[in-house]
């Protein structure tokens, strides 16, 4: 995931990068960034069923997922701006929620 971003802020930096290898690092590293983003969203799954999470932290975990889901699913759906955003949206929202629910647990 932090791949990712740090790949799309390089390239957005540097005045030889094309919208295609932006496009190309982020297809390349979409997959792992989704597979780490579904682990979270299990981990904070496991933990929200025991009821000791807040009701408006699941509701929140659950649209960032919903709406990294879709893109992960097929990443045609977005361009690349869009891409980066909503999975950085995603990373922060399931991290924080993470985090409520470990110190909850």
């Amino acid at each position: 995931m932090r791949t990712l971003l740090l790949t799309a802020a390089a390239c957005l930096a540097l005045s030889a990068c094309t919208t295609t290898s932006i496009e190309t690092a982020i297809q390349k590293n979409l997959p792992r960034t989704c597979d780490l983003i579904e682990t979270a969203h299990v981990a904070f799954s496991a933990v929200a069923v025991t009821g000791k999470i807040s009701a408006r932290t699941v509701a929140r975990e659950a649209a960032a997922y919903d709406g990294v889901a879709i893109l992960c699913t097929d990443a045609n759906q977005a361009t690349a701006a869009d891409a980066i955003v909503r999975v950085a949206q995603a990373y922060v929202a399931i991290s924080t929620a993470l985090k409520e629910a470990r110190a909850a647990d």
